[in-house]
């Protein structure tokens, strides 16, 4: 196998099959569930230190190749395992059926077809998340406690403080949890954390200064005050409504930061 083949073509596949649908959409997963074929026997307890190895290096591979397989049936429909096996062992010893040209170009192919598809279902995603969302604020916007702003962003206080509030250049020191609309927490610090204002999306930012420290809000962020169309992490998708319960612990004042300079 030339570089260049090795740099194109894996390359290309490994980051279409693996890391970009880990990246952007995390419904992609392996069945857990698919039955279990029987080992082989190849090995036994008198087998040699370099056998052991030469099987791990094959198991080794042999996962990796049935994870990609398993994410890439899903976007583009089966590919035969029989086939795969064969490829793999006509490439070990050396043979093939196909030119190198030939399949450097059918892999390339491949990885069009695959991200042609995820661009589907991520436009597909984008467009559920933005109806799901946009039902869910509605809903949320009729029940008691609960105020709109004129953004569109909706809050409800769960207790009010006394303290100062934050503008922005502030840092502030809160905890919180956030989670999307079917409940899938994406992130919770029990213990204070501290954030420059300014650096938040525009959902806190907004949020953060309608409250004083020592308050309790829940924070209802539409998708364009929050991350919008892109994709963050396992369980934040495009278009996501965010759900925020934030405690405002304290406020470090731009001036002070100024004057400890």
């Amino acid at each position: 196998m030339n570089k260049l083949f090795a740099k194109t073509a894996i390359a290309t596949i490994v980051a279409a099959s693996v890391l970009t649908l880990s990246a952007c959409d995390h419904k992609y997963q392996l069945n857990a569930g698919s039955a279990k074929a029987q080992a082989s026997n190849v090995l036994t307890k008198d087998s040699s230190f370099e056998q052991k190895a030469a099987y791990a290096i094959g198991a080794s591979l042999g996962e990796y190749v049935f994870q990609m397989k398993k994410n890439q049936e899903q976007l583009i429909g089966d590919i035969p395992s029989d086939v795969v096996i064969a490829g793999f062992t006509d490439g070990v010893n050396s043979v093939s059926s196909l030119k190198r040209e030939e399949i450097e170009t059918i892999l390339k192919d491949l990885d069009k077809k695959i991200q042609e598809k995820i661009e589907v279902e991520t436009k597909k995603a984008a467009e559920d998340n933005l109806s799901a969302g946009k039902k869910f604020l509605e809903d949320n916007a009729k029940k008691e406690g609960v105020v709109t702003t004129k953004s569109g962003l909706q809050y409800k206080v769960i207790k009010q403080g006394e303290g100062p509030k934050a503008v922005k250049g502030d840092t502030i020191s809160v905890t919180y949890k956030g989670s999307t609309i079917d409940g899938n927490v994406f992130d919770e610090q029990t213990k204070p954390v501290d954030f420059p204002l300014d650096n938040m999306i525009p959902g806190w930012i907004e949020g953060l200064q309608l409250m004083n420290v020592g308050s309790e809000y829940e924070l209802y962020i539409p998708a364009s005050l929050g991350y919008g169309e892109n994709a963050v992490g396992q369980f934040i998708k495009p278009n996501s409504v965010l759900v925020f319960n934030v405690k405002l612990v304290d406020i470090k004042k731009a001036e002070e930061k100024k004057d400890n300079k």
